[in-house]
Protein backbone atom coordinates (compact mmCIF):
# COMPACT_ATOMS: atom_id res chain seq x y z
CA UNK A 1 0.00 0.00 0.00
CA UNK A 2 2.76 2.47 0.93
CA UNK A 3 4.58 1.80 -2.34
CA UNK A 4 1.38 2.44 -4.33
CA UNK A 5 0.79 5.73 -2.52
CA UNK A 6 4.37 6.86 -3.13
CA UNK A 7 4.36 5.82 -6.81
CA UNK A 8 1.02 7.52 -7.45
CA UNK A 9 2.24 10.70 -5.84
CA UNK A 10 5.51 10.52 -7.79
CA UNK A 11 3.44 10.71 -10.99
CA UNK A 12 1.35 13.56 -9.59
CA UNK A 13 4.43 15.42 -8.34
CA UNK A 14 5.91 15.20 -11.83
CA UNK A 15 2.80 16.86 -13.20
CA UNK A 16 2.91 19.50 -10.45
CA UNK A 17 6.59 20.18 -11.16
CA UNK A 18 5.69 21.02 -14.75
CA UNK A 19 3.33 23.69 -13.46
CA UNK A 20 6.17 25.47 -11.62
CA UNK A 21 8.17 27.52 -14.13
CA UNK A 22 11.89 26.82 -14.29
CA UNK A 23 14.57 29.05 -15.78
CA UNK A 24 17.93 27.70 -16.84
CA UNK A 25 21.00 29.84 -16.25
CA UNK A 26 22.99 30.49 -19.41
CA UNK A 27 26.47 30.02 -17.92
CA UNK A 28 25.90 27.44 -15.21
CA UNK A 29 23.11 25.40 -16.78
CA UNK A 30 21.56 25.05 -13.30
CA UNK A 31 17.83 25.31 -12.80
CA UNK A 32 16.78 28.57 -11.19
CA UNK A 33 13.32 28.65 -9.62
CA UNK A 34 11.18 31.64 -10.60
CA UNK A 35 10.75 33.31 -7.22
CA UNK A 36 11.29 32.20 -3.67
CA UNK A 37 7.55 31.61 -3.10
CA UNK A 38 7.58 28.86 -5.69
CA UNK A 39 10.67 27.34 -4.10
CA UNK A 40 8.90 27.30 -0.73
CA UNK A 41 5.81 25.66 -2.27
CA UNK A 42 8.00 23.05 -3.96
CA UNK A 43 9.86 22.29 -0.72
CA UNK A 44 6.57 22.02 1.18
CA UNK A 45 5.11 19.75 -1.50
CA UNK A 46 8.17 17.48 -1.33
CA UNK A 47 7.98 17.46 2.48
CA UNK A 48 4.31 16.45 2.49
CA UNK A 49 4.89 13.71 -0.09
CA UNK A 50 7.85 12.35 1.87
CA UNK A 51 5.90 12.62 5.14
CA UNK A 52 2.96 10.68 3.71
CA UNK A 53 5.31 7.97 2.45
CA UNK A 54 7.02 7.81 5.85
CA UNK A 55 3.66 7.51 7.57
CA UNK A 56 2.64 4.76 5.14
CA UNK A 57 5.80 2.78 5.91
CA UNK A 58 5.28 3.18 9.65
CA UNK A 59 1.62 2.20 9.31
CA UNK A 60 2.60 -1.05 7.58
CA UNK A 61 4.84 -1.90 10.55
CA UNK A 62 2.11 -0.94 13.02
CA UNK A 63 -0.36 -3.16 11.17
CA UNK A 64 2.12 -6.02 11.17
CA UNK A 65 2.74 -5.54 14.87
CA UNK A 66 -0.98 -5.71 15.57
CA UNK A 67 -1.56 -8.69 13.27
CA UNK A 68 1.35 -10.66 14.79
CA UNK A 69 0.40 -9.71 18.36
CA UNK A 70 3.78 -8.16 19.19
CA UNK A 71 3.73 -6.42 22.60
CA UNK A 72 -0.07 -6.27 22.83
CA UNK A 73 0.03 -4.73 26.33
CA UNK A 74 2.23 -1.82 25.20
CA UNK A 75 -0.05 0.66 23.46
CA UNK A 76 1.52 4.13 23.67
CA UNK A 77 -0.82 5.45 20.97
CA UNK A 78 -3.85 4.55 23.12
CA UNK A 79 -2.17 6.24 26.09
CA UNK A 80 -1.56 9.34 23.98
CA UNK A 81 -5.25 9.35 22.99
CA UNK A 82 -6.27 9.18 26.66
CA UNK A 83 -3.93 12.07 27.48
CA UNK A 84 -5.39 14.02 24.57
CA UNK A 85 -8.94 13.34 25.76
CA UNK A 86 -8.05 14.68 29.19
CA UNK A 87 -6.53 17.81 27.64
CA UNK A 88 -9.23 18.71 25.09
CA UNK A 89 -12.28 16.81 26.30
CA UNK A 90 -13.80 13.54 25.19
CA UNK A 91 -15.90 15.13 22.43
CA UNK A 92 -12.88 16.37 20.45
CA UNK A 93 -10.51 13.50 21.24
CA UNK A 94 -11.63 11.05 18.48
CA UNK A 95 -11.27 13.70 15.76
CA UNK A 96 -7.96 14.99 17.06
CA UNK A 97 -6.56 11.50 17.62
CA UNK A 98 -6.87 10.89 13.87
CA UNK A 99 -6.02 14.40 12.68
CA UNK A 100 -3.06 15.05 14.96
CA UNK A 101 -0.83 12.17 13.74
CA UNK A 102 -1.69 13.00 10.12
CA UNK A 103 -0.89 16.68 10.55
CA UNK A 104 2.25 16.08 12.57
CA UNK A 105 3.66 13.28 10.40
CA UNK A 106 2.68 14.55 6.97
CA UNK A 107 3.08 18.29 7.50
CA UNK A 108 4.80 19.41 10.70
CA UNK A 109 7.70 16.97 11.18
CA UNK A 110 8.26 16.48 7.47
CA UNK A 111 8.40 20.26 6.93
CA UNK A 112 10.87 20.72 9.77
CA UNK A 113 12.93 17.92 8.23
CA UNK A 114 12.79 19.53 4.77
CA UNK A 115 14.02 22.88 6.04
CA UNK A 116 16.78 21.22 8.08
CA UNK A 117 17.77 18.73 5.35
CA UNK A 118 20.79 20.64 4.05
CA UNK A 119 22.27 21.21 7.53
CA UNK A 120 21.82 17.69 8.92
CA UNK A 121 25.44 16.54 9.29
CA UNK A 122 25.39 13.57 6.91
CA UNK A 123 26.21 13.34 3.21
CA UNK A 124 23.55 10.86 2.11
CA UNK A 125 19.79 10.67 2.57
CA UNK A 126 20.28 7.39 4.45
CA UNK A 127 22.75 9.01 6.84
CA UNK A 128 20.39 11.94 7.41
CA UNK A 129 17.52 9.53 8.07
CA UNK A 130 19.58 7.55 10.58
CA UNK A 131 20.60 10.70 12.47
CA UNK A 132 17.01 11.93 12.62
CA UNK A 133 15.88 8.46 13.72
CA UNK A 134 18.31 8.54 16.65
CA UNK A 135 17.21 12.06 17.66
CA UNK A 136 13.52 11.08 17.46
CA UNK A 137 14.15 7.87 19.40
CA UNK A 138 16.02 9.69 22.17
CA UNK A 139 13.28 12.32 22.37
CA UNK A 140 10.58 9.65 22.49
CA UNK A 141 12.43 7.58 25.07
CA UNK A 142 13.47 10.45 27.32
CA UNK A 143 10.46 12.79 27.03
CA UNK A 144 7.31 11.33 25.45
CA UNK A 145 7.22 7.85 27.01
CA UNK A 146 7.90 9.21 30.52
CA UNK A 147 5.10 11.77 29.95
CA UNK A 148 2.78 8.83 29.21
CA UNK A 149 3.82 7.23 32.55
CA UNK A 150 5.85 4.45 30.93
CA UNK A 151 9.19 5.63 32.30
CA UNK A 152 12.42 6.33 30.43
CA UNK A 153 12.48 4.20 27.28
CA UNK A 154 9.30 2.51 28.59
CA UNK A 155 11.07 0.53 31.31
CA UNK A 156 7.89 0.91 33.36
CA UNK A 157 5.90 -1.01 30.74
CA UNK A 158 7.19 -4.28 32.18
CA UNK A 159 8.48 -5.75 28.93
CA UNK A 160 12.22 -5.23 29.38
CA UNK A 161 13.81 -3.34 26.47
CA UNK A 162 11.36 -4.54 23.82
CA UNK A 163 9.13 -1.43 23.78
CA UNK A 164 12.18 0.80 23.25
CA UNK A 165 13.41 -1.46 20.46
CA UNK A 166 9.95 -1.47 18.86
CA UNK A 167 9.81 2.34 19.00
CA UNK A 168 13.24 2.47 17.34
CA UNK A 169 11.95 0.30 14.48
CA UNK A 170 8.80 2.38 14.02
CA UNK A 171 10.72 5.64 14.06
CA UNK A 172 13.33 4.23 11.67
CA UNK A 173 10.58 3.24 9.23
CA UNK A 174 9.18 6.77 9.26
CA UNK A 175 12.46 8.73 9.34
CA UNK A 176 14.37 6.66 6.78
CA UNK A 177 11.45 6.63 4.34
CA UNK A 178 10.95 10.37 4.87
CA UNK A 179 14.63 11.05 4.20
CA UNK A 180 14.98 8.75 1.18
CA UNK A 181 11.82 10.04 -0.52
CA UNK A 182 12.59 13.68 0.24
CA UNK A 183 16.18 13.26 -0.98
CA UNK A 184 14.94 11.66 -4.20
CA UNK A 185 12.39 14.40 -4.82
CA UNK A 186 14.99 17.05 -4.10
CA UNK A 187 17.45 15.47 -6.55
CA UNK A 188 14.66 15.22 -9.13
CA UNK A 189 13.88 18.93 -8.92
CA UNK A 190 17.53 19.82 -9.55
CA UNK A 191 17.35 18.24 -12.99
CA UNK A 192 19.92 16.10 -14.81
Amino acid sequence: MSVIVCVRYRVLSGIAAELIPVKTGMKSGKNLRAGSARAVVLRLRNAIVAGLCGMAAQSVLMGGRHWLGILPAFQPYDDLQRLLAEAVGAAWAPTLSWLLPMASGAVVWSSIFAWAYDVIPARTATGKGLLVTMLAWLTTGLVILPALSHGVFAVGAGASGWPALMMLGMLAAYCLTLSLVYGRLKRGEAGP
